[in-house]
Order: C-alpha cells, then sequence, then structure tokens
C-alpha cells in the first residue's frame, strides 16, 4: 500500500522516476486526480487553528502557520497596500495571520476546491476569491502570488507557473515553498506528491517559464525550499549544465532506504518479540508509514503526538495521545518522524529524560 500525504491509505505502490538531466523526481499520479482534490482532500479543515507543529524550541511549540509568515517576510518586501494571491491555498491560514501583521496588504485566494469557502469569508471580502478557474480580470492584477506546499501536488508544474507568470504584474513575485526529497525522505513516497524538486530542477522550471530566480533557499525552511522568483520581461531560456553527481547518489540513496524500511523495522520487530505493549511516537507521514509496515500492529496501543491539534483523534483505530500520557507498561517506542531530526525530537519530550525506553529510529 502507499500513504497520502493527509495519511490515508491507498491499496497501490509508488512509482517515482528520476531525471538525471534536469535532476527532477515524479510520481505517477494517483487515480482521478482532480476529484481528489476537490472533494476528499481535507487540509486542515475541522478548525480555523488547526495547524501542524513546524518545531520545537525550548520547550515551546511553534505551528507552521507561524513560521511560514517570519519567513515570508523575511524574504519578500512587499509595497504598502500590495495585491497578493494566496494560489492553491486550502483554508490560506498562512494569508489570514499575514494580515495581522500587514492589514494593508489586500488579500485574494485561489483553491481547486469549494469546501474552504467557509475559512474565506472570514477574511477575504467575497469578490477576492475564485475556484477551479482564476477570473480572468486577475491577469497582470498581482504583486505577490504564494504557493504553499501546492506545487508538488500539480500533475503540469511549467502549466501551473505559466498561469502564475501571467497573474503576476511585470516585475511581481512569486513565492513557494515544496518539500526538499534530500532532507525529508518521506517526501519521495508521499503518494499524492506528484513532483519531488532539485535545486536544478527548480531553476529550471523557473527559467523555462519565464521567471527571474531570486531565491533558492534550502536553510529558511525546515526540510523544504522556499523560493522568490520575479516575472521577467525576457523571454524564457533553458538552463545550462547537469544536475551534481551527488544527486543521483542522494536519490538511489533514497530509493534503497525505502525499499528496505519494511525488512529493516520487521527486523527490530522480531528482535524485540519479547514487548507485549509498544506506542508509535509522531501520528504524521512517518508514523502511519511506519504503522502499516509492522507485522504485529496490534500490539501498539497509541500513538504519541506533541501537536495539540492531533491529540485526542485515532490514527489506524489507534488513539493519539500526548507523550506525557503514555500508557503503563509501555518500554518500546517507534520513532515515527523525519530521520534527520528524530533523535533531537524525542530528546524535547521532558517526560520521559528519566525514563528507560528502547527506541526504533527510522
Amino acid at each position: 500500500m502507499s500513504i497520502t500525504s493527509l495519511c490515508e491509505t491507498l491499496p497501490e505502490k509508488n512509482t517515482v522516476f528520476f531525471c538525471s538531466r534536469c535532476g527532477h523526481l515524479q510520481t505517477e499520479p494517483i487515480a482521478n486526480l482532480e476529484a481528489y482534490y476537490d472533494q476528499t482532500y481535507k487540509m486542515l479543515i475541522e478548525s480555523d487553528e488547526e495547524d501542524q507543529l513546524y518545531a520545537v524550541v525550548d520547550g515551546r511549540e511553534i505551528f507552521r502557520t507561524d513560521h511560514q509568515v517570519d519567513t515570508l517576510l523575511s524574504k519578500v518586501r512587499l509595497p504598502a497596500h500590495a495585491r497578493v494571491l494566496d494560489y492553491g491555498c486550502a483554508k490560506s491560514s498562512t494569508l489570514k495571520r499575514l494580515l495581522t501583521r500587514r492589514a494593508d496588504l489586500v488579500p485574494h485566494v485561489f483553491d481547486v476546491s469549494e469546501m474552504y469557502l467557509r475559512f474565506w469569508e472570514k477574511f477575504v471580502p467575497r469578490g477576492n476569491w475564485a475556484t477551479y478557474t482564476p477570473k480572468p480580470q486577475w491577469n497582470g492584477y498581482f504583486d505577490l502570488v504564494t504557493s504553499f506546499f501546492a506545487l508538488e501536488h500539480v500533475v503540469d508544474p511549467c502549466a501551473l507557473l505559466r498561469k502564475v507568470f501571467a497573474l503576476l504584474k511585470p516585475g511581481g513575485k512569486f513565492y513557494l515553498i515544496v518539500p526538499n526529497v534530500t532532507t525529508n525522505a518521506a517526501d519521495f513516497v508521499v503518494a499524492d506528491h506528484v513532483n519531488h524538486f532539485s535545486a536544478s530542477s527548480l531553476e529550471r522550471l523557473l527559467l523555462a517559464t519565464g521567471f527571474e530566480p531570486m531565491i533558492i533557499d534550502d536553510k529558511a525552511h525546515t526540510s523544504a525550499w522556499v523560493v522568490v522568483a520575479k516575472k521577467s520581461a525576457a523571454a524564457p531560456i533553458a538552463a545550462a549544465g547537469l544536475p551534481p553527481t551527488e544527486l543521483t547518489h542522494c536519490v538511489h540513496d533514497l530509493a534503497a532506504y525505502w525499499s528496505g524500511f519494511a525488512q529493516k523495522l520487521q527486523a527490530f520487530e522480531r528482535s524485540h518479540s519479547d514487548r507485549e505493549h509498544a506506542a508509535i511516537y509522531g501520528s504524521g507521514f512517518y508514523g502511519t508509514f511506519l504503522a502499516t509496515c509492522l507485522n504485529n500492529l496490534e500490539r501498539v496501543v497509541c500513538f504519541l503526538d506533541r501537536n495539540p491539534h492531533r491529540q485526542n483523534k485515532t490514527l489506524l483505530g489507534k488513539a493519539i495521545l500526548p507523550p506525557e500520557q503514555l500508557p503503563p507498561g509501555v518500554e518500546l517506542i517507534y520513532v515515527g518522524l523525519n530521520p534527520v531530526h528524530a533523535r533531537a525530537g524525542i530528546q524535547t519530550v521532558t517526560a520521559w529524560r528519566e525514563k528507560s525506553f528502547t527506541f526504533f529510529y527510522p
């Protein structure tokens, strides 16, 4: 089976293709993709406040929306009363939060579904939103178009960027964030992530669609690319050169990692078969993927997650609890976090520092 970005299981395999000429990875799209995003893909839709946990710093939870606003304001200088469009926005929590910092901005939103209208109407004037197709009168209208973790879901990223190019004023900026597959291994196998970007494939994409790349940053947002590009007056051009050899090696390492993940996990599971009860730390993609690979999920009593928006829900029939509420008798913890940050993530759980657990790290 495969897992979507919303931790849904699908009864199909992923096939991922790599282009050694441009450094791009693509996954075969899931069936009925347009209908899936229109009717099924419900991104953080339970409340206005629901958000993803970005980091824990000195015991304080930092949520993704706040970090995205801080990063945007550090990367782009917006003129007074700038017209901003959040493209592929879902409930557009980042734009909504941005307006609390820049109330002069003129917000607009667009998505390929109508399920988010009840969120938009709370902060965007009714004439400033569109669904399925951007309004024709928006061409050449915007100072800034944003896209937060949307482009990885699109079958034809070139077509999308051409639409964004048409929407911008001359010299207008396109600001986007997409996963970085080289630092977020999960992106390689997320079923509904059609595109997996590298620095070289992002540069080629931008140049081929008429943009001038200004920033392609892999440090400002953990496990993601932050990109700023300007609408150029020059004709689109082809990028020169091939992607670095290290990228090809990294891609093959990722393929090997995921191909062997279940065997590694199940070997650990067998070697600790004397432990009657276990828990999975992390109820996102990694935790879900890990759970589906276990031979005996019945021994897992719960998922654990620090994100209060995840707690008191269920995943695969198991309760999601705060780490502090780990049931008695659990000594084995499967860590379902990005391998790059997994050990550091466990260190943030202060309630466990005097306890002794056996951990499986991905």
